[in-house]
């Protein structure tokens, strides 16, 4: 089984294994995924190509003419198994059409990872549950699975009837089930200590497609702040539309791989920095979209005033403020400066290098630094 979603489109971080006898051969996707500057190789698929919904975006529409495969939960379990043993993956993600009603589509999809786990499986298995789903199928879901999520495909309820008409209501058919995830392994976690396996301690997920319809960067970040702040999950997804021939969409521009990675960018400011909505709304444009720039840099030059800081007196958040400097800098930063006074370049060369210091110095106050005017430096974005 194949998967040729729409996160195929980075190619470069997909192979297929060819295994099995002569007359019984299976195709395997593994993707490599990228997590904490770490390649992982995940065997990431469908349990089937078959669906019932006419979602706009989708090669695999119901009334879409393309090839339909479907693993038997049996066999897809032993192969993850071999292929982990093996070492050729870390993990399976396991996601889905619709093919029939969404509770036995996640009952197939709990098949084959309790057949998993029951062949003493216990590498990272990424669950991806279907819309409408009953609460009792996540519970057992959560309890299986290192991370779990529902797919949220649109930022509100407007643009998701436009992708998904078929698909449920938002807010009843993703949304809530989004809130029930979360709901269940916030219980399953007060009531585990250390499982050598699922639990959702690996946290829970959603994707949402960008720019298929009439959606905006700003309808995107309201809903980041939510699953973020609200939910507390731990990553948001973005995928850049691709039109697809044959559906409603085919003559529909792509996302600019520019506007996906600007989202990345600042939902990772809201999840990991501390900037709120409110920052956002000072750098959109009319029209809702945010520029084609590094949008830490921009809320810098944006709040001038902020700037230069002092780096012995200013706080985690507030070093986190400062372009270029992330969490583990800002963190050695904080743990330096318990020893040492940063009064000087050297001294926070010392720290964190020149070239970094070199960067970051017109945001510092440094004694021996050529103090020139901020605004001057940053005038124009």
């Amino acid at each position: 089984m194949i998967d040729v979603s729409r996160s195929i489109k980075k190619r470069d971080k997909w192979h297929f294994l060819r295994l099995g006898a002569r007359w019984d051969r299976s195709v395997v996707p593994i993707y490599e995924a990228a997590a904490r500057g770490k390649c992982v190789p995940l065997l990431k698929t469908l349990l089937t190509s078959h669906c019932r919904n006419e979602c706009a975006y989708c090669a695999f529409r119901a009334g879409r003419k393309c090839p339909r495969m479907i693993w038997e939960p049996r066999k897809l379990a032993e192969i993850t198994k071999r292929l982990w043993e093996e070492r050729k993956i870390m993990g399976l993600f396991l996601s889905s059409s619709v093919f029939k009603d969404s509770d036995f589509v996640t009952e197939r999809q709990l098949e084959t990872v309790r057949a998993l786990r029951n062949m003493g499986y216990t590498g990272y298995i990424h669950l991806r549950l279907m819309p409408d789903v009953d609460r009792h199928y996540i519970r057992e879901a959560i309890e299986l699975a290192d991370r779990v999520g529902v797919n949220l495909e649109a930022p509100n309820k407007e643009v998701f009837s436009e992708l998904c008409p078929d698909k449920g209501g938002f807010e009843e058919s993703v949304r809530k089930r989004l809130e029930w995830i979360v709901d269940e392994a916030r219980r399953a976690k007060a009531e585990t200590t250390k499982p050598k396996f699922g639990f959702a301690k690996a946290g829970v997920d959603t994707q949402m497609i960008v720019g298929a319809v009439d959606d905006n960067d700003w309808q995107h970040l309201q809903t980041t702040e939510w699953l973020y702040g609200k939910l507390g999950l731990k990553r948001v997804y973005y995928s850049g539309f691709e039109p697809v021939p044959k559906t409603p969409l085919e003559r529909q521009a792509a996302c600019p791989p520019s506007r996906e990675y600007r989202l990345y960018q600042s939902s990772f400011l809201i999840r990991d920095y501390g900037f709120t909505l409110d920052s956002f709304a000072q750098i959109v444009d009319d029209e809702g979209f945010l520029p084609n720039v590094d949008p830490k840099l921009v809320l810098a030059k944006t709040y001038p005033d902020f700037f230069p800081i002092d780096l012995n007196a200013a706080s985690y958040r507030e070093i986190l403020r400062i372009p270029q400097i992330g969490p583990m800098t800002a963190k050695k930063i904080m743990g330096a400066r318990k020893n040492v006074k940063i009064r000087h370049v050297a001294d926070l060369e010392q720290i964190i290098g020149a070239n970094l210091t070199r960067r970051v110095s017109q945001y510092i106050e440094l004694k021996d630094k050529k103090l020139t005017d901020f605004l001057k430096v940053n005038k124009g974005i």
